[in-house]
């Protein structure tokens, strides 16, 4: 069978295979993926609860309203409420809609209900405190007592309902002379869950915000939670991705006439990319099904890393066996260098790995089937290029190349020993300074906290679930948590209210109540509590939905613990906390140990991989310069102190993976006529690589931005190091 017969065949077999991928992907599209945790997070049954608990309670919007008058917000609040769909939010548990469901039920039992810290007072005996609590409240002007005073003469029913709120400041406040007011929103769960619908109706609550302000220029209106962050941040990186494609594309345009003075070899490139981009997506969302955005963010940089078999193919005078070897030995250490992200335990690190390396990949493919075709029809065959020799005129002695070397060890010895890691997770993502100071400002009037925990309770049935739930929270201020117990007591503590009131109505009716008459206090003493308790199923779904996980697991919902609850929660069969800050942040950290553990093998396999093609002492030369220049960027690190993170360990084996291509490339030219050739097409994929990685370095997610720029640095020192480390005229 002739060659051109089996080109023919795997063109038909390559183009075949991804119109029925695509067509796979177009019929099942996968979902867009925003939520910052997705992105650090494994797919671990721990992680998963993290991400559960976080989505869980993700639809919480704080609107703050400020003002100079307390009048204005009261228009402004009204304003703001027309104009955003009513029908899209959930009352707050405790408020409003939810609470009128429950009013009526709670009335069936309100004999049965007592606030913790009633029922603290009475199992204690102080009946001086409940007394003066009760007779403040029967001779206050301003005191709501939902039930008639001859049923609830000591205000027992609206204390309960009092102590479900969960501590949030609700009303006008004045603070520093400026008129404050919260509006506590929560989005439904379909729209909470999906970040279309979700980012869909925070565009018209940032409209509403933006037009009352403009109208009413004396108030201001804050906007503090999660979908505020997930709009903002989701829309912040689509306009990224677009600039930096833009970038990415006029700078490798210009360098296109600049050197090869033509525009016709743009058409190839850009066909190219554009399936590699294209191929990228369908693999990734036929393994992953959801895709994160940041992972569309860090594939832009296949512009800047796959332009470099392009530049190497028309550098080389379109001859593809010229470059066939190098071209093939870099395509598999960069893809390499991506598919070792497929053991980070990190799901975004893993869609990153299989996006770029199927990219490349493709891309590889494209330009050894379909190049040399496409540029004999286009007439890329006689292509002019400029002079640009003067660019490698660098040239060492021995003894000058020893004693770089050597300031290069000095230096990243003495960076190394200056490192400090950091793996907090609230340094992956860094909101802009107005998000910021708003969700300072909800914290501070709210009295609420930014590192809210979660504990998990198990148990065979759901009554067990709520005594376990009484037990931990019984000595949790009640503005400090919320859980489902707070809403329905347990039977045993339902039977212990009753036991604890008619003890109080026995010893102290008459003495307390004597502004009531006779009749009345006698009927009191006299009357029995139904036979029935209130159970979980009378409550609203919805607040069942918010703490149950299934009926046999809870989840309470806590401000702030202490070492004394701490160790309650860890001595308790079926109790977990759950820190979301420092659970994610002690992931990263594993994740990250995990890295640097790996980096001897990862270099031990490509040294011996590739002693097989170049000989030992060859892939010795081949590999320096990479291995220091990698090891010099993060020294640099040290040297300005800037701390480490995960994603800077990460980067030493893309740097890896990349800077072996422009060694490969020299090397393996070094003792032919396709010397100059090679190294004009190593300098413009560094320049068009580097470029592509430094504009991911200014993106606003800090997990990207710090592989951006220790990629643009590291991918530097390792090109100075080979054009060093390399003799032009290398001996095998």
């Amino acid at each position: 069978m002739k060659k051109e017969t089996v080109l023919n065949i795997l063109r038909i077999m390559f183009i075949t295979v991804g119109v029925v991928m695509a067509a796979a992907v177009f019929v099942s599209p996968p979902k867009t993926e925003t939520n910052i945790l997705r992105a650090i997070l494994s797919n671990s049954e721990t992680d998963e609860l993290i991400v559960d608990l976080s989505q869980k309670h993700s639809g919480r919007l704080g609107v703050i309203l400020e003002s100079d008058e307390p009048e204005n917000i009261t228009e402004t609040k009204n304003a703001f409420l027309e104009k955003i769909s009513d029908s899209n939010f959930e009352a707050d548990i405790a408020n409003t809609k939810n609470f009128k469901q429950i009013l009526n039920t709670y009335k069936d039992y309100y004999r049965n209900l007592l606030s913790p810290k009633t029922r603290y007072e009475l199992s204690r005996d102080d009946v001086e405190a409940v007394k003066l609590e009760g007779l403040e409240r029967v001779y206050n002007p301003l005191s709501v007592n939902i039930l008639p005073l001859e049923k609830d003469p000591f205000f027992f029913f609206i204390d309960y309902l009092q102590s479900l709120s969960d501590g949030d400041n609700t009303g006008i406040q004045e603070r520093d002379g400026k008129f404050y007011e919260i509006l506590t929103l929560n989005f439904k769960d379909e729209i909470a869950l999906s970040p279309t619908l979700l980012n869909e109706q925070m565009k018209t609550v940032v409209g509403a915000k933006h037009q009352l302000e403009k109208k009413q220029k004396d108030t201001k209106i804050y906007l503090a939670g999660p979908p505020v962050h997930t709009y903002f941040a989701s829309s912040k990186s689509m306009l990224e991705i677009n600039v930096i494609c833009v970038l990415s594309s006029i700078f490798i345009i210009l360098l296109c006439k600049l050197y090869f003075k033509s525009f016709k070899i743009l058409i190839p490139i850009a066909l190219s990319l554009s399936w590699g981009f294209l191929s990228g997506y369908i693999v990734t969302a036929l393994v992953f099904r959801t895709i994160h955005i940041l992972t569309f963010v860090f594939s832009t940089t296949l512009i800047g890393i796959c332009i470099d078999y392009s530049l190497h193919y028309f550098a080389h005078n379109n001859d593809i066996k010229r470059i066939f070897k190098s071209l093939t030995a870099s395509m598999i250490t960069t893809v390499c260098s991506f598919l070792i992200l497929l053991f980070s335990d990190i799901e975004l690190l893993r869609q990153i790995a299989v996006y770029t390396a199927t990219g490349l990949f493709s891309v590889y493919l494209f330009v050894v089937l379909f190049y040399p075709v496409l540029c004999e029809k286009l007439g890329c065959d006689s292509l002019r290029t400029s002079d640009v020799s003067k660019l490698f005129s660098l040239s060492l002695s021995k003894r000058q190349k020893r004693i770089f070397v050597l300031i290069i060890l000095f230096l990243s010895i003495i960076g190394l020993f200056r490192l400090k890691f950091n793996d907090d997770v609230r340094n992956m993502y860094k909101p802009s300074k107005d998000l910021l100071a708003s969700e300072k400002l909800y914290s501070s009037l709210s009295g609420g906290t930014q590192n809210t925990k979660f504990i998990i309770t198990k148990a065979p049935d759901i009554q067990s679930l709520l005594e376990k739930e009484e037990f931990l929270t019984g000595e949790i201020r009640q503005q400090d948590y919320i859980a489902l117990s707070k809403f329905v007591p347990s039977v045993n503590q339902q039977k212990q209210n009753l036991r604890l009131r008619r003890i109080l109505y026995k010893k102290e009716l008459n003495n307390y109540a004597s502004f009531l008459p006779e009749k009345f206090r006698q009927k009191l003493l006299t009357d029995n509590a139904p036979a029935e308790f209130l159970m979980p199923e009378r409550i609203p779904e919805q607040i069942r939905e918010n703490f149950l996980v299934n009926d046999n697991q809870s989840i309470i919902i806590v401000k702030q613990t202490n070492k004394k609850l701490e160790d309650k929660i860890k001595n308790t069969p079926g109790a977990m906390l759950v820190d979301l800050q420092k659970d994610i942040s002690d992931r990263v950290k594993a994740c990250r140990i995990n890295c640097l553990r790996l980096i001897v093998p990862v270099v031990a396999f490509l040294f011996f991989a590739m002693s097989f093609v170049f000989g030992t002492k060859n892939t010795a030369k081949i590999i320096l310069p990479s291995l220091l220049g990698g090891l010099f960027t993060l020294s640099l690190l040290g040297l300005f102190q800037v701390d480490v993170n995960l994603f800077h360990v990460l980067s030493l084996f893309l740097i890896t993976g990349f800077s072996l291509d422009y060694s490969i490339f020299r090397f393996n030219d070094a003792r032919t006529e396709n010397m100059y050739h090679s190294r004009v097409a190593v300098l413009m994929s560094c320049a068009t690589t580097v470029f592509s990685f430094l504009l991911l370095s200014l993106t606003s997610f800090k997990l990207v931005s710090s592989l951006g720029f220790m990629l643009a640095c590291g991918l530097i020192s390792s090109y100075i190091l080979s054009l060093i480390l390399i003799n032009p005229k290398q001996e095998t």
